[in-house]
């Protein structure tokens, strides 16, 4: 079991990554929101680096762990999308944050190496699940045969993350349904 402290200050650094970015908060930022000193951060996390890498870690730890509760309750395609598309407008109707690795890809290039590893890491293990479960589809699931569920799974992907890019800056979380729905209509070939 995570130590209480650790925890929270997972949970606070995710939380900041998601409304700020990577390069949007400090150790005092965290120190702040959790009660505690920074000496106290860096007893956990020694840089900011390793904080940001387990945060990545935990987030994509999560992010499939409901995806594979998802497969057990309700399984098939439509089913698994429904709820993949749910787990992104959850970040975003929740205190108006952004999907974690979203806002890490955004920021690539001025990340640490194990930050940006991680961040890489969710797209990866994303458009592998999204790709196997569209490679299954058959047609009495309601979707087309994919000639490449690879790719059809990174627009799927980029559709989701773009949508909650365009309904955080309109502050309207309506665009990102209207981006989502649209995105599933072109996988079931509508």
């Amino acid at each position: 079991m995570m130590d209480d402290t650790k925890e929270r200050i997972l949970a606070a650094a995710q939380a900041l990554i998601q409304r700020r970015g990577y390069n949007g908060f400090s150790y005092r930022d965290i120190a702040a929101e959790v009660g505690i000193r920074s000496a106290s951060i860096h007893y956990h996390f020694p840089t900011k680096a390793d904080l940001g890498a387990a945060v990545g870690a935990r987030y994509l730890e999560r992010f499939m762990d409901d995806l594979r509760s998802a497969e057990a309750e309700a399984p098939g395609t439509s089913a698994l999308l429904a709820r993949y598309v749910s787990l992104f407008r959850a970040a975003l109707t929740d205190d108006g944050r952004m999907c974690l690795c979203g806002m890490l890809g955004a920021e690539m290039g001025s990340l640490p190496s194990e930050v940006a590893l991680e961040a890489r890491r969710f797209f990866e293990v994303n458009t592998q699940w999204l790709s196997n479960l569209l490679a299954q589809a058959g047609p009495d699931t309601g979707f087309e045969a994919l000639s490449a569920p690879e790719t059809e799974a990174r627009l799927f992907l980029a559709a989701l993350e773009g949508g909650m890019i365009l309904a955080k800056a309109a502050s309207d979380a309506t665009i990102f349904d209207e981006v989502a729905d649209a995105a599933l209509r072109g996988l079931e070939g509508a």
